[in-house]
Formats: C-alpha cells, structure tokens, sequence
C-alpha cells in the first residue's frame, strides 16, 4: 500500500526530484529487513541493552531493549542505503574529513558513528534517557571527540515535558506516560561561538522551531545542511524561506516522497 501511494503522488501531484529510474529504484527494492540483513554482523544482548556490530565498522552501536529492534532495520536502510530517500549524504552534503558535525535528534547515533572517524568533533543532541544512555556506551572510544548533550531543542532556553514512550518520543503537556522534564535549548545557546560544519536535523515536526533558534549558528557557519521535512508540522516551503533568510547564497534541493502526503522526506543545503 506504501508503494502505491507513493506512485499516485508521483504520477499525479508532486515528484519531488525523484526520476522514474529512481521511482523504479524504491518501487523494486528489497524490504528494509533485507537491506538491514547486509550490513549487521550481530546483535546480542548485554546488560538492559543490546550490543549490534556492523559488517563496515570497528566499533559496535548500542540499542536500549525497551524499543523494538524491528525499527532498528529503519535504521539502518536509512543510514547505509544510499537510494534511501532519507540518505543524509547526497551529492552536496557529504561528510567530508575534519567535518564538525552537529547532529539533533541523534536517536541512537548510528549516522554519526558510521562518519566519526571523518569527523573533527561531533555534537550529539538528543532528549531521550534511553538513547542518551546508550550513545554513552556507543561512543565511549570517540570521547575525546563527541559532546552529547541530553535536551531538547527549539526556540527558547528553559524546560519542557518529553514523553519517551516510543522511537519518536514527543514533546508532553505533563499528563502522558512516563513524560519527563528536561531542559530545552536553542540552537544558538548550545553551541555558542563554537565552529560547525555540518547540521543533521530530525526531531519529529520541530525542525522549524528549531531552525528559529539557530539563526546565528547558521549565519556564522554556513554548514551544509540536511534535514527531514515529512512530519505534519512541517512546511517545506518555510523550512526554505528560513534557511534561505539567513543565508540566502544556499542552494538547495529537496528529494523524496513521504507516502502519507506528497511532502519532500529531505531537504540538502549548501553553498
């Protein structure tokens, strides 16, 4: 049913950059649990966690046993399928050696690990405890070049409730299960007068928030970009309009077709 929504947006309302070699390409793909098959070497179980090695990588991601491994096949098609229309290296916004990335919504970290030995440093954000735990013991042999930083972001510095009863986990009035209160920052006062070179952004429809509070990092920095615009909050044609507000010499290209409305999954930036 995915596959024949996204052919009717195709066919009759928005393409989004996607040819019909690369409508062909997603229609006759694997399923995500077969691309995932390729690249897991092992996944057991070690403590509260689960411990999955990678047939590319020296060094093993950690995954909490309170979330599902099923969404772990997502995962990993999104971050080694380089036709995944969630791919975050395309053309323009590949990680490049001494890269600092900035990476919000890191979840369980497996991009930025499959780049930290390109990169400089690294600035991993994510609200989750779960996850925040797990990207500890993930990037424990990166220390001396990973900042996690365990809050929210948007555009305002203060507090919010986060409810973490799913992968997506969300933003909470208080009342839902197992909501928490953390910290919520901007962009512009986590990271300061530090250098960036490279923004990830996916935070379940708050990426405009977000992009509110990062005006002067994006000013000063320039990075390549690469952020999803496929939640319901989000409007792509504004995502555009703020980035391009700021800097406005950014090219851009948006790719992708989300099978529940005809949005863009990505947008890239670059200069």
């Amino acid at each position: 049913m995915r596959r024949i929504k996204i052919l009717f947006f195709w066919i009759f309302i928005n393409r989004n950059n996607i040819s019909f070699t690369n409508l062909l390409q997603f229609l006759v793909k694997p399923k995500i649990n077969a691309i995932a098959k390729k690249h897991i070497k092992n996944i057991e179980k070690e403590g509260d966690d689960y411990k999955v090695t990678f047939n590319a990588l020296a060094h093993a991601m950690y995954w909490p046993q309170s979330f599902s491994l099923n969404r772990l096949d997502q995962v990993v098609s999104e971050t080694y399928d380089v036709n995944d229309w969630h791919y975050y290296q395309k053309e323009h916004t590949v990680i490049e050696d001494g890269e600092i990335l900035l990476d919000v919504g890191t979840a369980e970290g497996l991009f930025p690990l499959t780049v930290a030995h390109k990169c400089s440093h690294i600035y991993l954000v994510e609200p989750g405890a779960a996850f925040n735990k797990t990207l500890k013991k993930t990037f424990a042999p990166y220390n001396d070049k990973v900042s996690i930083f365990n809050v929210a972001i948007g555009n305002e510095d203060g507090e919010i409730f986060f409810s973490e009863d799913s992968l997506d986990g969300k933003v909470s009035d208080g009342t839902a299960a197992n909501a928490q209160k953390i910290g919520i920052n901007k962009i512009d006062t986590l990271i300061g007068d530090k250098k960036i070179t490279y923004l990830k952004a996916d935070i379940e429809g708050f990426e405009q928030e977000m992009l509110r509070g990062a005006a002067q990092t994006i000013k000063n920095n320039k990075p390549k970009i690469a952020i999803t615009t496929y939640h319901d909050q989000n409007d792509p044609e504004e995502i555009i309009a703020i980035i391009k507000g700021y800097v406005p010499e950014y090219k851009h290209y948006v790719v992708g077709i989300y099978e529940k409305n005809p949005k863009p999954v990505m947008i890239h930036f670059w200069i």
